[in-house]
């Protein structure tokens, strides 16, 4: 059983490497072709809490991080012309083999709650396209959703990202999700975060993932589990890159990150037999 994360807006480059648009639809056929069954997200998190991680060893779940529209709108990148969805690539998918071959298809897209980071991020220059207004936009996630092809899940009020001008946390240190190890810090990071883009989808956001997959003991093992009545989280997601295992906790589920964990169809085969 394996999660694997991917980012839309990661093209720099024309090919499967430099391009996670390239690669989500490779990966897609390959799935397929290699007898793997496609599956919303929560039924990695059933089969976890059931005690059958082991069982499920062709089951795959598919995340899109940070909440770019380019998760679900195709757009024209500066350098390198035409990209197509994310959602539009499995949309391609089924109108080429039909509903029958993966009726589970679907993927969760983990988005950042408050806009005031959303919008420090789309103008920061290192983020990659401060031309256009609103890539991080919110007015897309009910329309996701609808699809029937999505889910929408928090990743956190403000990513703790360095582009911000102000976040959430009490010591104010970017690009470290691990820091957050007080119960203010992490009401403000994950219940905040929750609450805000719940009002937006009508309560169908029940996922958490850590961002740059930074989660530590405290996260894991007291908030998470512990405050779930307050965060109304039923899960949560690092980034451990290999398959999910039976003794893995519910609030730390790993995943493996394209262009990190994997760089190639081969790779990603080899992640699959792994």
């Amino acid at each position: 059983m394996l999660v694997l994360a991917y980012h839309s807006h990661n093209v720099s480059g024309p090919g499967y490497a430099a391009n996670d648009h390239v690669a989500f639809a490779q990966d897609l056929e390959a799935l397929h072709a290699m007898g793997m069954r496609i599956a919303p997200l929560r039924e990695v998190v059933e089969a976890l809490r059931e005690g059958r991680a082991g069982q499920e060893k062709g089951l795959v779940a598919l995340t899109f991080d940070d909440g770019p529209v380019f998760d679900v709108e195709d757009f024209d990148h500066p350098s390198l012309g035409p990209q197509r969805s994310f959602l539009n690539a499995m949309r391609d998918f089924r109108a080429r083999h039909g509903p029958g071959a993966q009726p589970g298809l679907h993927a969760t897209s983990f988005v950042i709650a408050s806009p005031r980071a959303r919008e420090a991020m789309e103008r920061a220059p290192d983020c990659g396209y401060p031309e256009r207004d609103g890539w991080l936009a919110e007015s897309w996630w009910n329309e996701a959703i609808d699809t029937g092809l999505m889910g929408i899940g928090n990743h956190s009020w403000d990513h703790v990202h360095h582009a911000a001008d102000v976040i959430a946390t009490s010591s104010q240190e970017r690009d470290d999700f691990g820091r957050v190890t007080s119960y203010p810090d992490a009401d403000q990071e994950i219940r905040r975060a929750g609450a805000y883009i719940n009002e937006r989808v009508g309560g169908r956001c029940e996922m958490f993932a850590f961002p740059f997959g930074h989660a530590n003991e405290y996260l894991v093992r007291d908030y998470l589990p512990h405050r779930a009545y307050e965060h109304g989280m039923v899960a949560a997601f690092g980034t451990g890159g290999r398959a999910v295992r039976d003794d893995d906790p519910v609030w730390n589920i790993p995943r493996a990150v394209c262009g990190d964990h994997w760089k190639s169809p081969e790779g990603l085969a080899a992640l699959l037999r792994g």
